[in-house]
C-alpha cells in the first residue's frame, strides 16, 4: 500500500447511529430482545434474591414497630414474597426464562399495588412509607430486573397513576403528603428510566457492533474455506491434492495414536497408477490424457461412502485412497472392484502392452501392520503397487501384516 492511499478499516458496529427511539429493523429487533433477556437474566438471581431480602426485611421492621402493623401487613408482604419466589423457579429452566419479563412485571405490580393499599387502609400516621413502594417497584424494572425501556416506561406510568389515585381516596391526610409522594415518585422515575434508557442504547450499540463482527466471521470463515478449497483440491480431478492428503493423513494417524474418541480403528491405504500413461499420452495428446484422469478418479471418488475416507491425486497418473475404519479384507474388495470399473470404462489404449484399454495397478497396506506413521504407510503401499506391477499390472497387490506382499490373482 502506498503512502497516498487511505487504509480504511472494517466496520466494527460503533459506527452505526441508533434513532433516538432505539427501534431496529425488524429482524434485529427480534433478535435484540432474545440478547437482552439473556443478558437481564445474569444478573436477575441476585436482584430478585435483594427483593425477597427487602421485603423479609421489612415484615422484621414493621413487627418491631407494632405486632398490629405486623399482624395487617404480612398477607401481602408473603404474597409478594411468593410472587419472587416464583420468578426465582422461572429461571431454573432455559424455555421458561421467555415469560421472566412478564413475571417480574407482575411482581413489581403487586409490590406498588400491595403498598397502594396498605396506604390507603392502615392508619395515616404509617401510611407514608407503604407510598414508597411505587417508586421503589419502578426503580426494581428499571435498575434490578432491566426491563425493556418502553416497557418500563409505560409500567411506571401506570404505576404513578395508581398511586395518584390511591392518595385521592383519602383526604384526611396533610396537605403536603401526596404532593411530596408524587413529586418523590417521579424524580425516582426520571432517574431510573434515564438509566434504562442510557443502559439499554449502550447495550444496542454492544449488540450491533457483535452482529457486525459476526457478520465479518462468517465472511472471513467462508472466504478461508475456499481458500483452503483451492488450496488442498486438485483443479482438474476434483481430489485432493498431495498437500491436503499429507494434512488428512497425518491427522488420521495422530487421532489413531493418541486414541482419541473419534479416532478410527485402522488406516488403510490404497496407492494406484494407470498402467502406461506416458504412452498413453505419447498416442492420444496431453489434453486426451487430462481426460483420461478426470474419468479414472471418478470410479474412486463415486465409491468412496464414509465422510473421514478421501480420494487424493498423489502425483502425475498416481492416486491414493485413504479408507478410515474399513477391515483390511473390505479394502481388498474395494480395490478389485475399482480396478475392474476403470477397466470396464472400456477407455481406449492402443498404446498398452498388456490390453486394449485403460487399466490401473494397485497397492494396499494398513496400519495393522505397525506402521508408525503415514508416510510409513504409504511406503508399504508403494512397495505393494511396484510388487503389482512387476508381475504383469492390472491386478491388485498387498501388504500383509507380517509385511510380505502378496499379489492377488
Amino acid at each position: 500500500m502506498t503512502a497516498n492511499q487511505n487504509h480504511t478499516p472494517l466496520p466494527t458496529g460503533n459506527d452505526i447511529t441508533l434513532p433516538w427511539h432505539l427501534r431496529l429493523p425488524k429482524p434485529l429487533e427480534k433478535d435484540f430482545r432474545l440478547y437482552f433477556r439473556a443478558s437481564a437474566a445474569k444478573s436477575t438471581p441476585w436482584a430478585l434474591a435483594l427483593v425477597a431480602f427487602l421485603i423479609v426485611s421489612a415484615m422484621f421492621i414493621e413487627s418491631r414497630i407494632s405486632v398490629d402493623v405486623l399482624s395487617f401487613s404480612w398477607r401481602s408482604r408473603l404474597f409478594t414474597l411468593m410472587l419472587t419466589g416464583g420468578c426465582l423457579v422461572l429461571l431454573r429452566k432455559p424455555q421458561w426464562r421467555n415469560w421472566l419479563h412478564e413475571a417480574t412485571l407482575v411482581l413489581a405490580f403487586a409490590i406498588s399495588l400491595t403498598g397502594n393499599y396498605l396506604g390507603v387502609t392502615i392508619e395515616p400516621s404509617l401510611s407514608y412509607p407503604f407510598f414508597l413502594h411505587t417508586p421503589l417497584a419502578i426503580l426494581m424494572i428499571c435498575i434490578l430486573i432491566r426491563v425493556p425501556f418502553y416497557v418500563a416506561l409505560g409500567s411506571s406510568a401506570i404505576m404513578i397513576a395508581c398511586m395518584i389515585f390511591s392518595l385521592q381516596l383519602n383526604p384526611g391526610r396533610y396537605p403536603f403528603e401526596p404532593t411530596t409522594l408524587v413529586l418523590v415518585s417521579l424524580a425516582f422515575t426520571c432517574t431510573g428510566l434515564f438509566g434504562q434508557y442510557v443502559y439499554e442504547r449502550l447495550l444496542r450499540q454492544y449488540f450491533l457492533s457483535e452482529h457486525v463482527l459476526f457478520q465479518h466471521r462468517n465472511e472471513l470463515h467462508s472466504a478461508n474455506l475456499v481458500l483452503e478449497n483451492q488450496a488442498t483440491v486438485d483443479g482438474m480431478t476434483g481430489c485432493i491434492n498431495r498437500r491436503g492428503m499429507e494434512s488428512r493423513l497425518n491427522h488420521l494417524y495422530h487421532q489413531l495414536k493418541q486414541k482419541t474418541p473419534d479416532a478410527p480403528e485402522r488406516i488403510t491405504l490404497i496407492l494406484f497408477d494407470i498402467d502406461f500413461f506416458k504412452q498413453y499420452n505419447d498416442t492420444y495428446g496431453h489434453p486426451a490424457g487430462d481426460e483420461c484422469l478426470k474419468k479414472v478418479a471418478s470410479v474412486p471418488l463415486g465409491m468412496v461412502q464414509s465422510d473421514t475416507d478421501f480420494v487424493a491425486r498423489y502425483g502425475g497418473e498416481e492416486f491414493v485412497i485413504t479408507l478410515a475404519d474399513s477391515s483390511f479384507n473390505d479394502a481388498l474388495v474395494f480395490a478389485e472392484r475399482m480396478r475392474n470399473r476403470v477397466e470396464q470404462l472400456g477407455i481406449p489404449h492402443s498404446g498398452s502392452r498388456i490390453s486394449q484399454v485403460v487399466t490401473i495397478s494397485v497397492g494396499v497396506a494398513c496400519s495393522d501392520s505397525n506402521a508408525e506413521n503415514g508416510g510409513q504407510l504409504l511406503k508399504m503401499a508403494d512397495e505393494a503397487l511396484y510388487q503389482a506391477k512387476g508381475s504383469g499390472r492390472n491386478r491388485v497387490a498387498l501388504m500383509s501384516n507380517q509385511g510380505v506382499v502378496e499379489v492377488l490373482n
